[in-house]
């Protein structure tokens, strides 16, 4: 009788454990999903977003939001510092990994205001707007991978698919891209097209030629569809592509290598594929 009842408590209480491991892995499932699908990460700063991902040949990784230097940059999301140093090509950059067990990526900035190991919170202050590194003017490069960054940039993810439509966002530019309005020149503008809209209205819109915007978003035609979104380079400007040379470029528009060199503050005659050139005064 004894050893019945040792057996039948030993079973019962196997049973137990096994009932409190599957009801704890079903509440950390759920929990982990829910945290995913609530995933709402806040705008790193405030301004006008002018490159998109995918841009330059699928080589852009992240996106470009212009702003005055010295604006505000912060954290999207909860998360501790795991790299905070001067890149030169990133520039003043900071890496943050979060607790969703992504990681976001803020470059270009003037200063940086956390060191690496720093914990933050969401929105917090990170550092400010600025021009270092690979950069053309004031700007935030700003990156999401899923997991950690790697050299290849092969987990990037478009920031815009988990910027948009947060309602804590630090600043209402997600829908700027599609704005069809002034910015400051030197900008990259991007337009939604609306109903009655064709190349040809938008390029005289522009003063922009029709091939020009075909060259800029990759046309094969000249059709285009009701809210699709198209790049336009302002008059003067010129989008360094692969193969181009400052001899190259000046030649086509009507302007010398020392001019180019001397609006754009370049002291060699390097130049990178997808930066944003005055070729005009």
């Amino acid at each position: 009788m004894y050893d019945y009842l040792r057996r039948f408590l030993i079973v019962m209480a196997v049973a137990l454990s096994i009932g409190i491991l599957f009801v704890s892995a079903t509440v950390s499932f759920a929990e982990s999903n829910a945290n995913y699908e609530e995933r709402n990460y806040i705008w790193p700063t405030v301004g006008v977003v002018t490159d998109t991902f995918g841009t330059r040949n699928g080589k852009h990784y992240g996106i470009d939001i212009a702003a005055p230097r010295g604006t505000t940059v912060v954290s999207v999301s909860d998360g501790i510092v795991t790299k905070s140093y001067n890149s030169s090509s990133y520039g003043n950059v900071i890496f943050i990994g979060h607790t969703d067990g992504y990681e976001t990526v803020y470059a270009h900035l003037h200063k940086r205001f956390v060191e690496e190991g720093a914990v933050v919170k969401q929105g917090e202050e990170i550092g400010i707007v600025g021009n270092t590194g690979r950069s053309s003017g004031d700007h935030l490069h700003f990156e999401i991978h899923e997991g950690n960054w790697t050299m290849s940039k092969k987990y990037a993810v478009d920031p815009m698919q988990l910027l948009e439509g947060s309602d804590k966002q630090v600043a209402s530019v997600s829908n700027s891209i599609y704005d069809e309005a002034t910015i400051e020149s030197g900008q990259t503008l991007y337009i939604k097209v609306k109903e009655g809209d064709s190349l040809w209205s938008i390029a005289k819109v522009h003063d922009v030629t029709i091939e020009q915007i075909q060259k800029w978003n990759n046309l094969s035609s000249d059709k285009i569809k009701i809210d699709q979104k198209l790049k336009i380079v302002p008059k003067g400007k010129y989008v360094v592509q692969s193969g181009d040379t400052l001899w190259k470029i000046a030649e086509q528009s009507g302007t010398t290598v020392s001019n180019i060199k001397r609006m754009n503050g370049l002291k060699g005659d390097n130049i990178q594929v997808g930066v944003l050139l005055t070729v005009d005064n």
